[in-house]
């Protein structure tokens, strides 16, 4: 049977998302081995910046789903977040050393990926029905686009930034931006269909202006706020303030809801542990890449393979892994669905936390020999790249499963701000561990103990996970070979 054409649409969409993930993932790359060599920044005061930086791009999708739905549409909001993330590329691509600058285009960046990043997802949701069977696949491409500008992008900033200057390397994610943002302009036809800019809503006058006239408001606004929080590192009480919110949403679902109550805490525990996870994972970008550029040996074949290539093996590695994506999609079998789902979650952190025990002994090798195997380093990014197959898509499938009409927008909605803003705020708290206040033996002794901690705690939280799951199956077994109570 031949299977159904995609619509045209999505091609646009999927273009302007490889070369979205390019520019984030390119800047990311570079941005602590920036802070740290070009601007003298300490290893502690760049993790911080760095983990503000990363929680707060996940804080601001929250407000830019709001005003797609409300006034812009999803199509606007894309075009406007693609915008602003070339503007914050280009600031930093520009030869400045000024920290103001530094703050202003993160910032600039921040505004930009809440605008884009939710509402690329629900841009293509709009192109097909609600029964129409091609959704998954559509989604699937998405996802498989996403990983090739992620692999793509350390790979092609690290060489830029390490042959022409961190500036250029910058300036390369954001000129890839900026390619993404024409292709998918060049299909503008292709989205008449689709849901647009409010009018008679962008023209009411509220407080004495009309609503465009506030969006402007806040255009000029936003970008200052966020320049300031990451300047004082008030990030955290930001987050603490939409956490709180967020939880007061959860317990009214609860309240509202008791006949899913069970099933509703069955998902806070996957986001307690997804965000147990994600603190482990995000450690990539921060206190990981800094034991690379510190203390592993990166010479191969007399080349010095730049610090931020390595970033690229954690999306190989998930695109390596087809096999574990047919395994999530099995048959139940006899085995409960929700034993099955934390069985799943334990292996990831299993595999998590194999990564890290792989990356001390690494740590311990270089105090022995002066520098950490590269080899080893690879092996153990890949085992943790691996492990994310095993928690975001079994939590997100465990939420679309509850029926609940109005609900699972809400929960995905907070599970990606526990697993992204509030796990990227706590890597950084915990990546401190292993700053010290210069490179030496003692700071790669503080890794290689900050490693072994990491990944000894992990295994931990997958014993009591799979004690846990013995005794309930224990407990019901039990249950079930009971003998009948005789009645009267």
């Amino acid at each position: 049977m031949k299977t159904p054409s995609q619509p045209r649409a999505i091609y646009y969409i999927v273009a302007i998302q490889i070369w979205e993930y390019f520019s984030f993932y390119g800047m990311r790359a570079l941005l602590i081995l920036y802070l740290t060599h070009q601007l003298g920044f300490d290893d502690s005061h760049a993790i911080s910046l760095f983990s503000a930086y990363a929680s707060l791009v996940y804080v601001t999708p929250i407000l830019g789903g709001w005003l797609a739905d409300r006034l812009l549409g999803n199509r606007t909001a894309v075009i406007a977040g693609a915008l602003l993330m070339t503007l914050g590329h280009v600031v930093l691509g520009v030869e400045s050393d000024s920290t103001w600058s530094l703050y202003a285009a993160l910032a600039i960046i921040i505004c930009g990926y809440g605008l884009f990043k939710s509402n690329i997802s629900c841009l293509l949701g709009e192109l097909y029905a609600p029964d129409d069977s091609r959704r998954d696949g559509g989604f699937s491409l998405l996802y498989a686009a996403g990983n090739v500008g992620s692999i793509a992008a350390p790979i092609a900033c690290g060489l830029a930034a390490q042959w022409y200057g961190w500036h250029v390397g910058f300036a390369l994610a954001g000129v890839g931006m900026f390619i993404g943002l024409l292709i998918f302009l060049s299909g503008r036809q292709h989205f008449r269909h689709t849901r647009g800019v409010d009018k008679p809503a962008l023209r009411a006058v509220k407080f004495a202006l009309p609503t465009w006239g506030w969006l402007l408001v806040m255009l000029c606004v936003a970008p200052v706020f966020f320049t300031l929080l990451l300047e004082n590192d008030w990030a955290g009480y930001l987050l603490a303030v939409v956490c709180v919110f967020a939880a007061q949403m959860v317990a009214r679902i609860m309240m509202r809801n008791p006949e899913h109550r069970r099933a509703l805490w069955q998902i806070v525990l996957l986001m307690l542990t997804g965000t147990l996870f994600w603190v482990l994972a995000q450690q990539g970008g921060s206190s990981i890449s800094l034991f690379i550029d510190h203390f592993v040996n990166r010479h191969l074949l007399d080349i010095e393979v730049p610090t931020a290539l390595f970033q690229s093996v954690n999306a190989v590695a998930v695109m390596a892994a087809g096999v574990a994506l047919a395994w999530l999609v099995r048959p139940e079998g006899s085995v409960r669905s929700a034993l099955r789902v934390w069985l799943k979650f334990a292996f990831g952190l299993a595999l998590m936390g194999g990564g890290f025990m792989l990356l001390a002994l690494n740590a311990r090798r270089g105090e022995l020999h002066d520098q950490a195997s590269m080899g080893m380093m690879v092996a153990g990014l890949a085992l943790m790249g691996f492990a994310e197959l095993f928690i975001d898509p079994v939590a997100m499938a465990q939420i679309t499963r509850l029926n609940m009409p109005g609900v699972t927008g809400v929960l995905t909605g907070i599970y990606m701000l526990a697993t992204g803003a509030v796990a990227n705020w706590l890597a950084g708290v915990v990546a401190q561990r292993t700053t010290e206040s210069q490179i030496s033996e003692t700071a790669i002794a503080a890794y290689g103990h900050f490693f072994s901690q990491m990944g000894e705690w992990t295994l931990g939280v997958v014993v009591a996970i799979v004690a846990v799951i013995i005794v309930r199956r224990m407990l019901s077994s039990t249950a079930v070979c009971l003998p009948e109570t005789p009645q009267d």
